[in-house]
C-alpha cells in the first residue's frame, strides 16, 4: 500500500463535502489538475474507488463514505495532537508527577497546585507520597516532577527552592492550662514531654526543633519520636505529650488535641525540589506560578553543603 499523507485527506475531505472537484479545488486554493492526481493517488494507495461521477459532479462510493467518517476523525486527532504538543511546549499540558511528605500536603502543597492547575485544565496531576531521599532520586531519574517537603540536603544536579513559609505552633492534650493561655512560648516547652517527627532521613523537621531549644537555653525535653505529623498528633491525644508542629498541622482534627501559636520563634519553610538542569515545561510553567502568587523570596540552593530552606 502506497503511503497516504494528511493532505490528500485535506483534498478527499474537501472534494467529499464540495461533491465537485472544480469548487474543492478553489476551496484549497489550488488548481483542478493536482487536485485530481491527489484523489487518484489516494484511491490507489487505498486499494478503492472512493468517488463516482455525476452529471454536476461526483459523490462519494460507500467505501468513500466510510473513508470520510475515518478522515475527519484523523484531520481532528492531528490537530488536537499538535494542539496538546504545543501546549505541553508551553508548560500548559502534560502530567505533572509530585512527590510530597508530611503535613505541607494538609495546606500549603493543595493551595499551590491548585492555583497552578486552576487556569490549566489540561494538566493532569500524579500524587505520590515519598519521603524526600525518594524524591530526590526519583526527580533524579525523571520519575517525579516535583518533590516538596521541609529541610531538605542540596544534592549535585537538584534545586531547592522555597515556597512557603509558615508559623509554628503549640500542639497540646484537651484541658491543657496553655489552651487556657491562647499562645505558648519555647521556654514552656521545658517542663512538657515532648514529641518530635519526623524520623526520617536528616535534616528534617525533628532538628529544627532541637535547635530550636538549645538557641533557647535548654534541651528539647524528648519522649518520644514519631514518623510522622498524624503519628505525633495520636500521641498528643492519646498519651497526653506535645509537639511542635507547623500551622498547616492545625487543620487535622483530632479529638483531644488543640493548639496554641508559639509566639517567638520563627517561621517554617516549605521548599520544593526539582532538576537543576533540562527542566520540564510543566516545572517552569510551575515556578513562574509560584513566583506570580508567593509572597516568598526566591531563594534556592543546588549542591554543596546541607542547607536548611
Amino acid at each position: 500500500m502506497l503511503p497516504v499523507d494528511l493532505r490528500q485527506f485535506e483534498c478527499f475531505i474537501a472534494v467529499a463535502e464540495e461533491g465537485n472537484v472544480s469548487r474543492a479545488a478553489a476551496r484549497l486554493h489550488m488548481t483542478q489538475p493536482p487536485l485530481t492526481r491527489r484523489i487518484a493517488r489516494l484511491e490507489r494507495s487505498v486499494g478503492v474507488r472512493l468517488f463516482t461521477r455525476t452529471p454536476s459532479g461526483v459523490e462519494l462510493t460507500e467505501a468513500g463514505a466510510v473513508l470520510l467518517d475515518r478522515a475527519h476523525r484523523i484531520m481532528q486527532l492531528t490537530e488536537y495532537a499538535i494542539d496538546r504538543a504545543r501546549l505541553a511546549d508551553a508548560g500548559q499540558a502534560g502530567s505533572l508527577v509530585v512527590g510530597y511528605f508530611g503535613s505541607p500536603m494538609f495546606d500549603a502543597v493543595p493551595r499551590l497546585l491548585r492555583g497552578f492547575l486552576k487556569t490549566r485544565p489540561t494538566v493532569s496531576l500524579v500524587l505520590e507520597r515519598a519521603p524526600k531521599n525518594v524524591q530526590a532520586d526519583a526527580i533524579r531519574d525523571g520519575r517525579m516532577h516535583l518533590g516538596f517537603s521541609r529541610q531538605y540536603r542540596s544534592e549535585p544536579g537538584l534545586v531547592v527552592r522555597r515556597v512557603a513559609s509558615e508559623p509554628l505552633y503549640l500542639a497540646l492534650p484537651e484541658g491543657h492550662p496553655l489552651l487556657k493561655a491562647g499562645e505558648a512560648e519555647l521556654a514552656d516547652l521545658r517542663e512538657q514531654q515532648l514529641v518530635l517527627f519526623p524520623t526520617g532521613p536528616r535534616p528534617s523537621f525533628a532538628d529544627e526543633v532541637t535547635q530550636l531549644c538549645a538557641q533557647a537555653g535548654f534541651s528539647a525535653p524528648v519522649v518520644r519520636e514519631a514518623g510522622d505529623v498524624l503519628t505525633a498528633l495520636g500521641y498528643v491525644a492519646s498519651a497526653g505529650f506535645c509537639s511542635v508542629v507547623p500551622r498547616s498541622a492545625t487543620r487535622v482534627t483530632l479529638p483531644g488535641v488543640g493548639f496554641v501559636p508559639l509566639s517567638d520563634t520563627p517561621p517554617e519553610g516549605l521548599s520544593c525540589l526539582y532538576r537543576a538542569d533540562n527542566v520540564p515545561a510543566l516545572v517552569r510553567s510551575f515556578l513562574d506560578h509560584v513566583s506570580a502568587t508567593s509572597s516568598e523570596p526566591e531563594t534556592t540552593a543546588e549542591s554543596g553543603p546541607t542547607v536548611s530552606i
